[in-house]
């Protein structure tokens, strides 16, 4: 078989990849340009390269500066040859290197270049259809190549008699209690857990039996406890951001039910309980109405006609009281539905009571822009989401939804925004070179990295740290200055105002200038420190300069000039010696224009700023 990794440890754990095709490959998040994807938030872009010589070595090389590669628990620098057997860490996973013959999963070849984990488990036959273990075995017997057997075990060994490599989580086992993640990262998993057990949850994969993958989760957040009788208890472990239940904060070990929501950080799980019996509500049927059946009434009897029919007037003979009642029953049903009719249009003053939960809702939480809400008025079950800049902001959130008497239950996955901002501080000062920078919230679901670093290459790290381990990246905005880049600016800008003798210095955010300016441009100067002070980057302008005469403003280049001497006429200087020649007023020194000569100084300009020679040091 050709050479291989295989993932051993970690959350990739079975993943493998084929080094048959090609002779150099790329190990990397970034679809786009890695060959081999690997899909693990703590591995970069473009985390390592895989290279083969003509001569069938493998060599490899790390390419992050953030997460860099392990060969043997050991960074490397420049290109490390790979040994039969060695060790390589990407991220949380842990690869093995080998030539050797692997064990196969089927006949079909993934396309990928790296088997799923599940690979094997989706190529096994229906349940119904195995066969007797008695017929298995014999199968087995049969006259067949036996394949290599590897140096090593991978959870795609099939096995008649041996056990298969457990995985990471209960995953696939019927076990009687499932944990379920409704909100967070991991939103949509199952993990089966146990009677009788104890679960540490958290993110680290060495120290935890559940891992969340959620940078508000701490390493060891919290313990699940299921005891023998199937009741569940909650514990948190001393974790930063604290563990929920229903919303409220707990301090000591909780008892919990399958009806409880439990939240860790942004992470939000219930416990399913399969064997709980399924409620069912008994309607008997009601037998079809029937109308009684009306006797006909007897017919009536005909009167006797007289033997002369008189002719009478229908005017003058009095109504029967039959069509009387007939009248008033007709009149009545006709007023019922007339009155049944014109109550339809008053339907719109029911919708309008239809819209007064949403609005009482609307006002509770009209401080709280960031927070959107939906209601189900059938079960009066309120979700809310979104973000709130400190806890005082969700306690008092909390507060406002408990006073509307029709929301009977709350589930909320909202985020506070100071422990946002501390968690990710408290990570860029383990950087020496990010601890010029800060993460700050000055307003619900708005970040800023604002800060400096010292140069452009630091800048680039930080980006692509934040890239990978900030939560909430769509909502940064990024501005941190360069330190290098604010120096080149502010130098440019005082020279271009002509302001040569003024120096600065620029650090942890503050600009302190010092030297001389002409008093005589203190308008100009003054304008000089406010734009400096609206630099990206530079919070605060120490102004430490004086204002003085033109000489002593002037710029000082005596070191680049000799004074032999100088002339005078009618007691004002009119020439003077420098560097062996003669120049007198007027002339150009370097492109510098000589403007005065006086006993001590030679005063030159050149675009507007002043320069002098003191050549009585």
């Amino acid at each position: 078989m050709p050479a291989h990794l295989i993932a051993e440890e970690g959350p990739l754990r079975g993943l493998l990849l084929n080094l048959e095709e090609g002779d150099d490959w790329v190990l990397g998040r970034d679809p786009d340009e890695a060959g081999f994807v690997i899909d693990d938030d703590t591995v970069s872009r473009k985390a390592a390269r895989l290279s083969r010589t003509p001569e069938g070595a493998f060599f490899i090389e790390n390419l992050s500066r953030v997460n860099p590669t392990l060969v043997n628990d050991e960074p490397i620098d420049g290109r490390t040859l790979l040994q039969e057997g060695d060790r390589v860490q990407i991220g949380h996973t842990v690869f093995l290197f080998s030539e050797k013959e692997a064990p196969e999963i089927g006949a079909k070849k993934p396309k990928s270049g790296y088997d799923d984990i599940f690979g094997a488990l989706e190529e096994e036959p229906a349940p119904e259809k195995k066969e007797p273990r008695q017929k298995k075995k014999a199968k087995a017997e049969k006259p067949k190549e036996e394949p290599a057997q590897s140096a090593y075990d991978t959870i795609f060994e099939e096995s008649g008699e041996e056990e298969e490599a457990p995985l990471p989580f209960n995953l696939l086992s019927e076990t009687p209690l499932l944990l379920k993640v409704i909100s967070g990262p991991n939103a949509g998993a199952e993990i089966g857990i146990e009677k009788g057990r104890s679960y540490t949850l958290g993110k680290d994969p060495d120290s935890c039996d559940i891992v969340f993958q959620d940078l508000s989760v701490s390493r060891n957040h919290a313990r699940l406890t299921v005891l023998e009788d199937g009741s569940l208890e909650i514990e948190d472990l001393g974790s930063k951001n604290g563990t929920a239940v229903n919303g409220t904060p707990i301090l000591e070990k909780k008892p919990i039910t399958t009806q409880d929501m439990v939240a860790l950080g942004t992470t939000v799980f219930l416990i399913i309980d399969r064997d709980a019996p399924q409620e069912t509500i008994y309607s008997p049927m009601i037998p079809a109405y029937e109308p009684p059946k009306e006797e006909a009434p007897p017919p009536p009897a005909e009167p006797e006609l007289p033997e002369k029919e008189e002719k009478r007037d229908w005017k003058k003979e009095p109504i029967p009281a039959k069509y009387l009642i007939a009248a008033s029953a007709f009149a009545a049903v006709f007023l019922i539905v007339f009155i049944s009719f014109f109550s339809l249009f008053k339907s719109q003053e029911v919708e309008v009571a239809k819209k007064e939960p949403v609005s009482k809702i609307q006002k509770a939480l009209a401080k709280f822009e960031a927070v959107q809400f939906s209601f189900n008025p059938a079960s009066g079950k309120l979700f809310l989401v979104g973000h709130v800049s400190t806890a005082v902001d969700a306690q008092e959130m909390r507060f406002r939804i408990a006073e509307i008497d029709f929301i009977r239950s709350t589930e909320e996955t909202v985020v506070i925004d100071e422990y946002v901002d501390k968690m990710m501080n408290d990570v860029l000062n383990t950087n020496p070179a990010f601890r010029g920078v800060a993460i700050q919230s000055p307003e619900a679901g708005k970040f800023i990295a604002a800060g400096y670093v010292d140069t452009n290459e630091t800048a680039m790290q930080l980006a692509e740290y934040l890239s990978v381990n900030f939560p909430y990246l769509d909502r940064l905005e990024n501005n941190v200055a360069v330190g290098e880049n604010l120096n080149a600016e502010i130098q440019a800008m005082i020279l271009s105002k002509g302001f040569g003798a003024i120096a600065f210095q620029y650090a942890n955010g503050s600009v302190v200038l010092s030297g001389n300016y002409n008093e005589k441009m203190g308008d100009e100067f003054k304008e000089l420190v406010k734009e400096i002070g609206k630099i990206k980057g530079v919070g605060k302008v120490m102004d430490y300069a004086v204002a003085s005469s033109a000489r002593q403003a002037a710029i000082d280049v005596s070191g680049q000039f000799q004074v032999s001497g100088i002339a005078q006429h009618d007691g004002k200087g009119y020439s003077a010696v420098l560097n062996g020649k003669i120049y007198t007023l007027g002339d150009r020194v370097e492109g510098m224009a000589i403007t005065e000569i006086d006993p001590a100084t030679i005063l030159l300009e050149k675009d507007g700023i002043k320069y002098k020679i003191n050549y009585t040091r």
